[in-house]
């Protein structure tokens, strides 16, 4: 116990010690997490050759970097020779242009160079002589067009070389001369378009080779013969289009493989028969529609598999891998319930994830009851019953779903659940959906960070800063304009839209009636008129000719002088009707 206090201590000490000792202006000195002198200059801005001024001769690690907005502008200079402790050494972000002859002579403990992000067009063997030591070598994101032949032969115990991110269109032939040791290869982001075989006689103990974004069409099948060692490949972000068993029958010692983002199509039988030993597969961004049954033949070892964003739509191909497989990924995938059930016979499956498949709901229990890793989020999905669910989840991720709350029941299962991800969901904060969400506020900043978006007095507001007695009750929201399409978008797609459907039907059957109505108005008022004309008429004729339908027999005459010409009234008598219209009918 006394030496486990004392040690930090003395090493805080010396670390201060070591500080106040030689320091450069502008740079920070400590010691690293292996306890060796460091130092670091990262402020940026540094012009002219490289200096070491105030930087101790016993320093084994120089870290040079410099902010993206305030690079380093500088040349390099034989100023190493005297540091024969360095283990390490970082120039970043310096524009360094070119390596000098033999700048680094002498530095026979140098384990690691890092050259990355400068201008460097094109090292030479001689820039590298005198480290016959040195094991890591990075010259990523520089401006090398080509390398000769030989350009590494100084570097007998060189085990890790990445050159990424340059301008290299073609690997020249023994261009890995006498680094025979070298174990890994990162030549991804530059536009080779092929790999030559004879690249790689030199360095047949490759264990792993990274080519992505190479614009690779197909591979040579007699690279893969030159590196049988091989564990990892990574041909990722490349343009293939096909896969034949026969491509990798050489690479029986394969773990890891990445082939996504390429142009794939459908994986056919045996594809993998020769990889026994393969644990880890990408296959994701492709076009792939269909994988055969037997695709994953005598992969008895693999345990992670990718599949995201293809045209999947039938996983009858992974009952062969459900003894073994712990980690799927088919997100991206537009997946039917049905094809989703052969994942209850997942037996071994613990990470499962479904986001972005068009879910909208699940009602029967699909997972493996040894799932602890759930991703659903990106679908359309609006309740979870607890018997779906899984007992074990330890992660649950329902985030750009159509949630409004969760039930009490759920929430008890996912009690002991330390991450859950719940964002960008429709979480109605009124006493009918939040309220077991509420009860927990306490347990999880993802609680306590839920965005109500129901009812509108409480829209955009956070969980943790409500009260139950702020909640209101289980009424139907009321929503401003801005908010209209709120119902639509809070159900099914389809729901929404037969909805809107049929209002438009019935707005247009009504106003189909109320033109309906206006017409029949119009055409009886003009019958009505045309009616009323004729009656005129026919009352006319008879007082014209004397004639009542009332009376038939007297006579009553009644005359009137008039100051119209000679135009007299007559009036009869009632006899006198009663007899003409007796005559007129007849009787």
């Amino acid at each position: 116990m006394y030496y486990a206090a004392v040690i930090p201590l003395l090493l805080c000490l010396a670390t201060q010690a070591w500080a106040r000792y030689m320091c450069p202006t502008k740079c920070t000195c400590y010691l690293d997490q292996k306890g060796r002198r460091a130092v670091l200059c990262k402020e940026g801005g540094l012009v002219g050759p490289l200096n070491l001024n105030n930087v101790s001769l016993d320093t084994e690690v120089i870290k040079i970097t410099a902010p993206d907005d305030n690079m380093n502008e500088l040349t390099m200079s034989p100023v190493f020779q005297s540091y024969k402790k360095l283990e390490e050494i970082h120039i970043t972000k310096s524009n360094v242009p070119q390596l000098g002859m033999h700048f680094f002579w002498g530095l026979t403990k140098l384990d690691v160079l890092n050259l990355s992000q400068n201008n460097i067009t094109q090292p030479l063997d001689h820039n590298f002589r005198g480290l016959s030591k040195l094991k890591e070598l990075y010259l990523d994101d520089n401006r090398i067009i080509s390398l000769p032949s030989g350009t590494f032969r100084f570097l007998h115990e060189l085990k890790v070389l990445s050159i990424q991110r340059n301008r290299i269109e073609e690997l020249t032939p023994r261009i890995f001369l006498e680094v025979a040791k070298l174990r890994v290869l990162k030549l991804s982001g530059n536009h080779l378009r092929e790999l030559n075989p004879e690249v790689f006689k030199d360095v047949q103990e490759l264990r792993s080779l990274e080519c992505r974004g190479c614009a690779l069409t197909k591979l040579n099948n007699e690279i893969y013969h030159l590196l049988p060692h091989l564990t990892h490949l990574d041909l990722g972000d490349n343009e293939i289009k096909t896969l034949q068993p026969e491509d990798f029958r050489d690479l029986t010692n394969l773990k890891h493989l990445k082939l996504d983002g390429n142009q794939l199509t459908s994986i056919v039988n045996s594809t993998f028969i020769h990889q026994p030993m393969l644990k880890k597969l990408n296959l994701a961004r492709n076009h792939i529609a269909k994988v055969s049954p037997d695709a994953f033949t005598n992969a008895y070892n693999l345990t992670e598999l990718d599949l995201g964003h293809n045209e999947l739509k039938n996983l009858e191909f992974l009952r062969s891998v459900a003894d073994t497989l712990e980690i799927l990924v088919l997100s991206g995938n537009h997946l039917k319930l049905h094809a989703l059930r052969v994942l209850s016979e997942m037996t071994a499956l613990k990470g499962l994830h479904l986001s972005g498949c068009g879910l909208a709901d699940i009602h029967s229990p699909i997972f493996s009851s040894r799932l602890n890793m759930l991703d659903l989020s990106n679908n359309h999905l609006s309740s979870l019953q607890s018997e779906v669910l899984p007992s074990n989840l330890t992660e649950l991720d329902i985030s750009s779903n159509r949630f409004r709350g969760i039930s009490e029941e759920v929430m008890r299962l996912l009690d002991n659940a330390n991450n859950i991800k719940l964002e960008n969901n429709m979480w109605s904060c009124d006493l009918c959906h939040i309220v077991p969400l509420l009860d927990r506020v306490n347990r999880s900043t993802s609680f306590r960070e839920v965005t109500c978006s129901a009812p509108f007095a409480v829209k955009g507001k956070k969980l943790g800063a409500m009260k139950k007695n702020e909640l209101s009750w289980c009424t139907v929201p009321s929503y401003p304009m801005s908010d209209a399409d709120y119902f639509l978008v809070a159900r099914d797609g389809k729901v929404g839209l037969m909805i809107a459907g049929t209002s438009v039907v019935l707005l247009v059957l009504a106003i189909c009636g109320v033109i309906a109505a206006l017409c029949y108005s119009r055409r009886h008022a003009a019958k009505y008129y045309t009616h009323e004309d004729q009656l005129a008429k026919e009352g006319e004729s008879i007082f014209e000719n004397n004639h009542s339908p009332l009376f038939c027999d007297g006579e009553l005459s009644f005359k009137f002088p008039l100051d119209h010409g000679d135009k007299k009234i007559s009036i009869a008598t009632i006899d006198e009707i009663k007899k003409e219209h007796c005559i007129t009918n007849g009787t």
